[in-house]
């Protein structure tokens, strides 16, 4: 009896460790995630300021029209994280816990998630929906917050892509937004294909999509940001430092060794490295704790298999919903192969 006492003792002690770390991932990724949005802006306003004589007229109208957007999609993500808890009962007690209430809860987290998946261009009722399904998809009467099986901001970018594609044919609009694009599948483009020269007369060089002076989403246009905010995360031991550079490495190798199998020039495999979805995946989506703890006996397996198949998919299906895609459908797999083990259990049990 003393022994069962004390490994419930351990478990709590665990899954409260897990719950503190988990609040703190939230908030250290609310902090960078914010961070890196206002940027974003500052980007988009340079970039925007480069066109035409008007260009810094119309960049500060943008950049206007974006603070406002900003505002309206987070105050929405509060009110309605708010509304779900009180539904479910995870609602605050005292003005003090309403205040810091997005703080230690992912919606607010995932709506920010969400802006640098795609961009501040994309309409209000798209964000206003994902985040919709988003905050019920983090909620758990039991668990509160901190629990599901699927990453809440992948469900949440897949509505927001078809939200964005309904929007734009209603609209007669037959061409991808640039959010939905980057300067690879600009260059690769089956119809149109650019050559060097052609690219260059794009984009100008790669050192301008490097530093993401260009129109598209967020995450393809702050390569490098991304990049310092991973060594930021691992230095405040907010996410595990192998699942981030392990993925990342991944399919960086299995871009390479694509390059060199179809021999594609070093400037185009450059610009298929430079893919925001997988920085958002590797630093953001893969060391989430709640999903990331469901995957411990296989980590690394986990991490590999989501990393090639990025890799693949990136090249031959979607270069920007890959990503996604993959790290979304083997969690998928493995919640199937955990509830066939669920009730290969039960059955066992019935028996017994």
């Amino acid at each position: 009896m003393k022994r069962i006492k004390e490994v419930i003792k351990q478990k709590a002690k665990e899954y409260h460790a897990r719950r503190i770390y988990g609040e703190r991932q939230v908030k250290h990724f609310l902090l960078v995630t914010f961070v890196l949005i206002q940027l974003g802006l500052f980007v988009e306003f340079g970039y925007y300021s480069t066109i035409g004589h008007l260009g810094q007229s119309i960049a500060f109208e943008i950049f206007k029209v974006h603070v406002i957007k900003l505002g309206v999609i987070l105050g929405y993500a509060y009110l309605i994280d708010l509304l779900v808890s009180f539904i479910v009962g995870t609602n605050p007690h005292t003005v003090k816990e309403g205040i810091f209430f997005p703080l230690k809860r992912p919606t607010f987290l995932f709506s920010t998630l969400l802006i640098l998946m795609f961009s501040l261009d994309a309409p209000i009722s798209v964000f206003c929906m994902a985040i919709m399904v988003m905050t019920i998809f983090s909620q758990n009467t039991k668990k509160g917050h901190t629990f599901y099986h699927l990453h809440p901001a992948l469900i949440g970018y897949f509505i927001g892509v078809l939200g964005i594609k309904m929007t734009n044919y209603n609209l007669g609009l037959t061409e991808l937004p640039p959010m939905l694009s980057a300067p690879y599948m600009v260059v690769t483009n089956a119809l149109h294909p650019l050559s060097f020269d052609g690219f260059i007369s794009e984009y100008y060089s790669l050192q301008t999509v490097i530093f993401g002076i260009f129109e598209g989403s967020l995450c393809f246009t702050l390569i490098i940001p991304l990049l310092l905010s991973a060594l930021f995360l691992v230095k405040r031991q907010v996410i595990d430092y192998k699942v981030s550079f392990l993925y990342l490495g991944v399919y960086g190798l299995v871009s390479i060794l694509l390059g060199v199998i179809f021999q594609q020039p070093n400037w185009l495999t450059i610009l298929f490295l430079l893919n925001g979805s997988v920085l958002i995946t590797g630093i953001f989506i893969l060391p989430d704790i709640v999903v990331l703890d469901r995957h411990l006996m296989f980590k690394y397996a986990y991490i590999i298999i989501c990393g090639i198949f990025s890799a693949l998919l990136s090249y031959f299906i979607h270069f920007i919903f890959a990503p996604y895609l993959v790290v979304m459908l083997v969690q998928l797999v493995t919640l199937g192969f955990d509830f066939i083990k669920k009730v290969i259990y039960r059955k066992q049990l019935l028996i017994a």
